[in-house]
């Protein structure tokens, strides 16, 4: 959550200097390389199958998508309606959760959740901002958010296996390289152009890429040791991290319902932590 929300903000003004495309391109290829020492140190080799690489290229692939689509959003439209949007990934995820691996939830938790969702939404979303927006679907990134949220919703619950398997940090190096080459080669068969970053801006960059693959890290470790459909809403509050970064350091405004949001999150959070 802490992660993701801090990378979201820094991203936003990365891309807005330089384009969704050159900064996703950096954020994959810097974290790539320290993944796999730490992979080649901690995690061991696991058993090659065709299940496994089956699920690791689906779950790369559809996790590529979503960060293609997110950075997009942010490009075309503001963070505050983009954001919450792509972050309903958790909704899908936890519906998937409990399909597909039969995750059993006490009914406190599952109230939990709902009031999780209700309060990323109010948090991380103004509503008027939000009505506006709404008109123009295909130029403020909604659509871009929509597309996000199910290409994470779905990948975020089928990398379950692939952690249980390759172990969190092993399971990040394969996912991330997956979806590295992925991108690339829509990069290239597209024809994007990368564009050179100012000092400035590439230490931005470094940021992004280490609080982003930080934040991936953690949610596999979670994952591991907790139902993937309690993890997921817990992570996905990242957006009220996002607004609340921006209220601090570029005084945006903050209206009465993302207050009224953030106490929905701390009640949330406190109902799905009772066992």
């Amino acid at each position: 959550m802490l992660s993701w929300g801090t990378a979201d903000f820094f991203a936003k003004k990365v891309i807005d200097k330089i384009g969704c495309t050159t900064t996703l391109v950096f954020n994959l290829s810097a974290s790539l390389g320290p993944i796999l020492v730490f992979a080649v140190l901690f995690s061991k080799i696991p058993p090659i199958t065709i299940g496994l690489v089956s699920i690791t290229v689906v779950a790369g692939v559809l996790g590529i998508i979503g960060y293609i689509f997110l950075y997009r959003g942010f490009q075309k439209g503001k963070v505050s309606v983009v954001s919450p949007i792509s972050a309903s990934w958790a909704v899908i995820t936890t519906l998937l959760a409990i399909f597909l691996f039969k995750e059993e939830l006490t009914l406190l938790q599952i109230i939990g959740i709902i009031v999780i969702f209700v309060g990323v939404f109010l948090t991380s979303t103004n509503l008027a901002e939000l009505k506006k927006s709404i008109k123009h679907v295909r130029y403020n990134g909604i659509m871009d958010g929509i597309i996000s949220m199910i290409a994470w919703g779905i990948a975020y619950a089928v990398i379950k296996p692939v952690v249980s398997t390759a172990g969190p940090i092993m399971a990040l190096f394969l996912l991330r390289a997956v979806g590295t080459l992925s991108l690339f080669s829509w990069v290239g068969f597209s024809g994007k152009k990368i564009s050179r970053p100012t000092k400035l801006v590439f230490l931005f960059l470094i940021i992004v890429s280490a609080l982003d693959t930080f934040g991936f890290a953690a949610y596999n470790v979670g994952i591991t040791t907790e139902f993937v459909s309690i993890v997921s809403p817990v992570a996905a509050t990242y957006p009220a991290v996002t607004i609340l970064l921006a209220y601090l350091f570029l005084k945006e405004r903050v209206v009465n319902n993302q207050k009224i949001g953030v106490v929905a999150i701390l009640a949330g959070l406190a109902l799905i932590s009772i066992v």
